[in-house]
């Protein structure tokens, strides 16, 4: 066979084979280190899907599924001239780690072959960098290698007509500048809350999603070039990133859930806050009908938290849905929802029972499942350092409260 028609990769990992073997079968698994989504079904013919979030998707059938051992499965991927083939062996070695010896084969050697080549090539090199990462320190190189640019993303989406028309940008897309971070590379540069991103080197931004899988491309440390509107005039700002905090694998399931015990008591008192000396008919009133009022608001945080405890407990049991957590809601549900919760008495009751729940969820997770550190470190992302963008929602319902007042007031 032509050397150029097959790939061969090896990698040394410190972690048992079973884990390994989960890596390349499990869907929960294949997200942890390779995709952005997946479905599979690991038995002889079944299928499995792949599928990047940067428009790149791959599919086949499993070959050949032996347990810890070998996995086998063929492979097309998005623009590829035809069928290749993949094998993965788990070779046992002494001091108790394990070598994966993966060959891509079925290559072809024509012209045609040549860009799919080198990119295939590329998505193992790093896939099997960062699957030795996820197995044993539990950290996603795609997540912590991202550069840092120091703002918060608000989707432009979640703002009404009448919103929209008042920021006066020409175009009807991008990604919001919500909070900037002090001395961080955006404040830096000029960006301000409320910029309207449309591009990042000249490719277009026109949702939150798009913005991450862009960035993922650069590095710490690269300038990057961000088109935004203020107003009608748009601007470019030269932006320095940095590398992501330190992101380090959660102590015990008892520790994690004082972490977020503590984040969540935070929370419930920037809301009490904001919420004292507000009357029920104050907190369901809205200035337009596409806008939350509060009480709607408080509903969406509820649902959310009820979101990602069903996805906990999902992942828990190594079950994946076709996406990860949602934290969108359509206002048919909340509206809903608020029928059980009437009051701002209720709703703020049904919130520290739920926050409630979620502490005791984390403090029951088993050993068992801290093992699968990539899992358990996903944990914490989603439940406490994603969390941040939540004092964006606080700070638009302290806005909401004054606008309210001020317009039954006046009416």
């Amino acid at each position: 066979m032509p050397e150029d028609t097959q790939l061969n990769f090896e990698q040394v990992i410190n972690a048992p084979a079973d884990l390994i073997y989960r890596a390349f079968t499990s869907q929960v698994g294949l997200r942890e280190w390779l995709c952005d989504m997946s479905i599979t079904n690991p038995t002889k013919e079944g299928g499995i899907y792949l599928v990047w979030d940067q428009g790149y998707f791959a599919s086949g059938k499993y070959t050949a599924v032996n347990p810890n051992k070998v996995v086998s499965f063929t492979w097309i991927g998005k623009d590829e001239p035809g069928w290749s083939q993949v094998d993965v062996v788990i070779v046992p070695l002494d001091n108790g780690a394990h070598k994966i010896v993966l060959r891509h084969s079925g290559l072809g050697d024509s012209e045609a072959w040549n860009e799919a080549r080198q990119n295939i090539s590329k998505g193992w090199k790093l896939g099997l960098d960062n699957l030795k990462s996820i197995l044993e320190e539990g950290l996603d190189l795609r997540v912590v290698n991202r550069p840092m640019i120091g703002f918060f993303p608000y989707a432009y989406d979640n703002y009404t007509e009448a919103e929209k028309i008042k920021f006066g940008f020409p175009v009807d897309y991008g990604v919001m500048v919500s909070n900037v971070v002090p001395n961080y590379g955006a404040d830096k540069a000029g960006l301000r809350s409320d910029d309207l991103i449309v591009g990042i080197e000249d490719q277009k931004v026109d949702t939150v999603k798009t913005l991450l899988g862009i960035i993922k491309n650069f590095s710490a440390g690269e300038q990057i070039s961000i088109q935004a509107y203020r107003g009608s005039e748009k601007l470019t700002f030269l932006v320095d990133t940095t590398p992501q905090l330190t992101q380090t694998l959660p102590g015990s399931p008892e520790e994690l859930a004082k972490e977020i015990q503590a984040d969540r008591a935070s929370l419930l008192d920037s809301l009490e806050k904001i919420l004292t000396g507000l009357n029920d008919a104050e907190a369901s009133y809205s200035p337009d009908p596409e806008k939350w009022s509060v009480k709607e608001t408080l509903v969406h945080f509820i649902l959310h938290e009820r979101n990602l405890q069903t996805w906990v407990n999902d992942l828990v049991s190594d079950v994946a849905c076709l996406c990860d957590v949602n934290p969108n809601h359509s206002l048919v549900r909340i509206r809903a929802t608020l029928t059980s919760y009437p009051t701002l008495v209720d709703l703020m009751a049904e919130l520290q029972r739920t926050y409630k729940e979620t502490v005791a969820l984390v403090a029951f997770l088993e050993s068992s499942f801290t093992q699968r550190k990539a899992s358990y470190w996903r944990v914490r992302f989603e439940l406490l350092d994603k969390y941040l963008g939540y004092q964006e929602h606080i700070r638009r319902m302290a806005e909401m409260i004054v606008s309210v007042r001020r317009e039954i007031s006046t009416s």
